[in-house]
């Protein structure tokens, strides 16, 4: 009986979600229809550096993946009209084996009960030895087999020196294989305490508590039950087009992220209620650490779909054990004073509203730099990219501090051209990379849309994707001039960079939903000299380290591991570009603990840099933790 009333209830709701829902895509429809017809009065709107940008043609990349070796489909037999399979997937980029050429993991889905499609769908494992890859999941063990995956990341999580990797599901167990060495590895996710069940998506690693163990945080997406959905069919007509229920997150409730902290014996506690970052209104698909205001204690920042975005500011650094109470810390981190009567409260405080990040969009990708000398002054602190759904453009959270300690972003998406530009497109995997070399960091993004095809429904409507040429005032998309494999269209999701030939020059791996994964090898002819920052440590130490490039009077900044994509993980290692510059002047690391390794005449090419052999406590000495800020 209790299940004939959940089907009941469903069925109600269904009306006025897909209601909502034909309205939605009508008006995306329309969006996508007027622009196309107004095509040429775009050129307009061209700018001299835009003319610039297409004449010289500054970025230019081929696609080699087959030719390397690299050749999985994602997501074999037919689509079913669900949301889950529309959805992924993503892949990482790690160095597993400890030979300095960045190895590749793509994730996969094993749909249905056919044998032969779930022996298709397994994710992939793929070394790399100088360049070429070869498939080596069936001995490493790593195929998330009857998983139906999501994303993954790469990290040494029990602290022996070799990379973990962290596999996320939908509705199957989360796997976290460790590092056996010598190419192995064992499941250990249900040992560990992070064998979660729900439909996980990102997932981002840092020391939260600066306790010297990485902890781990997993978004969640939506309670999903197939069981209780409609039948495939049951669809709203909005002209010729066709809306299934099913394919709209709307349709289901949120579900809670989670917050595992590292306990240092190869097991994880769920701290997320104490913590206070359940997130349990918003829709996930995206978290990254990063310490947000300088403070030197990592903030969370979540993306959300169809629900506002989350800015989790750290207050463990305030001094108190369990932090001021959340309307106290918002207003402090946004610049007002301490409010009278504040009791003890959490180790976060969801600050988004009050600073202006507090979007009800689609949110999905996630991707960091500081980019305040674009639009006047640099202050270094992050800057936030978040790709978004068709008709609601991408946005570009910059970061205004104030002379108060406070500070708030302001959406500068369209000053920077890099908001109207994508109102057509569903935005996913992102990355700040500069792929010349000049200093400058540019932005390429994976689209692709969740829309079906008008005239064939059982496929999705692919997009060129975006590729941002930095000019040093403005963004330019070259991606039509930059090789023949930018000028088509994919289902794009999942995006990752690495320079996977070290050659100095970052290259690209795109997930390809219903479709076989781009490796876009990056040919640009002219380019600078670079520096190649490895952080070498427990990852505790490593992840959330700010580190500060300065080369012929201009600095540079970027967050080990706070640039996380979509589903994705780069390649951990910093590229820095020098121009014409031999050397960095001086190096600047502030790691996650604290304590800073300041270098000054470092030669272009490879550099290494050990961290403190030993972690500053957390939560039993913040004060004396805070040291080198």
């Amino acid at each position: 009986m209790a299940r004939l009333r959940r089907r009941l209830w469903i069925w109600l709701a269904t009306v006025g979600t897909v209601a909502a829902t034909a309205l939605m895509t009508a008006a995306a429809l329309r969006v996508q229809g007027a622009r196309s017809r107004h095509r040429a009065d775009e050129a307009a709107g061209i700018t001299a550096a835009d003319l610039q940008a297409a004449d010289v043609a500054p970025l230019r990349f081929e696609e080699v993946a087959s030719a390397r070796g690299i050749t999985v489909n994602h997501g074999p037999g037919p689509r079913h009209h669900r949301l889950p399979e529309d959805t992924g997937s993503g892949l990482a980029w790690g160095d597993y084996d400890g030979d300095d050429d960045p190895d590749l993991y793509v994730v996969n889905y094993a749909p249905g009960n056919d044998p032969a499609a779930r022996a298709a769908g397994t994710s992939r494992l793929y070394r790399n030895d100088a360049g070429q890859f070869t498939d080596v999941t069936a001995s490493a063990g790593v195929a998330n087999r009857d998983g139906f995956g999501m994303g993954a990341s790469w990290v040494d999580y029990d602290e022996d020196g070799l990379l973990d990797l962290f596999v996320t599901n939908c509705n199957t167990p989360n796997r976290l294989y460790r590092n056996l060495g010598h190419g192995r590895f064992e499941d250990v996710a249900a040992r560990a305490g992070v064998a979660d069940r729900g439909w996980s998506t990102g997932a981002a690693w840092g020391d939260f508590d600066r306790d010297g163990h990485v902890d781990l945080y997993v978004a969640h997406y939506v309670q999903y039950d197939e069981r209780l959905l409609p039948p495939v069919d049951t669809a709203l007509h909005v002209g010729s087009y066709c809306v299934p229920f099913a394919l709209n997150p709307g349709s289901f409730d949120p579900a809670p992220g989670r917050l595992y902290r590292n306990r240092g014996s190869g097991r994880f506690e769920d701290v997320t209620e104490r913590a206070g970052v359940a997130n349990a209104e918003g829709r996930g698909l995206g978290a990254a650490w990063v310490d947000l205001d300088g403070d030197g204690w990592l903030d969370l920042v979540v993306a959300n779909d169809v629900s506002a975005n989350r800015l989790f500011h750290n207050t463990l650094g305030d001094g108190a054990d369990a932090a001021r109470p959340p309307a106290d810390a918002a207003d402090a981190f946004a610049g007002a004073g301490p409010k009278a009567g504040a009791t003890r409260a959490l180790y976060f405080t969801d600050v988004a509203a009050q600073t202006g990040t507090a979007d009800v969009r689609g949110s999905m990708g996630i991707s960091v730099a500081e980019l305040g000398g674009m639009a006047g002054a640099a202050d270094g602190l992050p800057d936030l990219f978040v790709t978004h759904w068709v008709a609601e453009e991408n946005a570009l959270y910059m970061s205004q501090r104030f002379p108060d300690g406070g500070h708030e972003y302001r959406d500068r998406a369209r000053l920077l051209r890099l908001g109207e530009i994508s109102i057509e497109r569903v935005g996913w995997g992102c990355a700040f990379a500069d792929f010349d070399l000049d200093g400058r960091p540019d932005l390429v993004v994976a689209n692709g849309s969740t829309l079906e095809a008008t005239d064939d429904p059982a496929r999705l409507v692919a997009e060129p994707l975006f590729l941002f040429w930095n000019d040093g005032k403005q963004f330019c998309d070259v991606a039509a001039q930059a090789g023949e494999a930018l000028t088509r269209r994919y289902n794009a999701r999942g995006l990752a960079v690495a320079d996977f030939d070290d050659d100095g020059r970052l290259d690209v791996a795109v997930a390809v939903n219903r479709g076989q994964p781009l490796l876009l090898r990056n040919t640009t002819p002219e380019v600078g000299h670079y520096l190649k920052v490895q952080l070498q440590g427990k990852a505790a130490m490593c992840l959330g380290a700010r580190v500060e490039v300065a080369a012929s009077g201009h600095s540079q900044v970027q967050w080990s591991g706070a640039d996380v994509s979509y589903l994705s993980g780069h390649a951990p290692e910093l590229v820095f570009g020098l121009g014409t510059a031999t050397q960095a002047d001086r190096v600047d690391i502030v790691w996650a603990d604290g304590r800073r390794t300041v270098e000054t005449g470092v030669p272009a090419g490879r550099a290494r840099f050990a961290a403190p052999a030993t972690v500053t406590p957390g939560l039993r000495s913040r004060v004396a933790g805070r040291t080198g800020r």
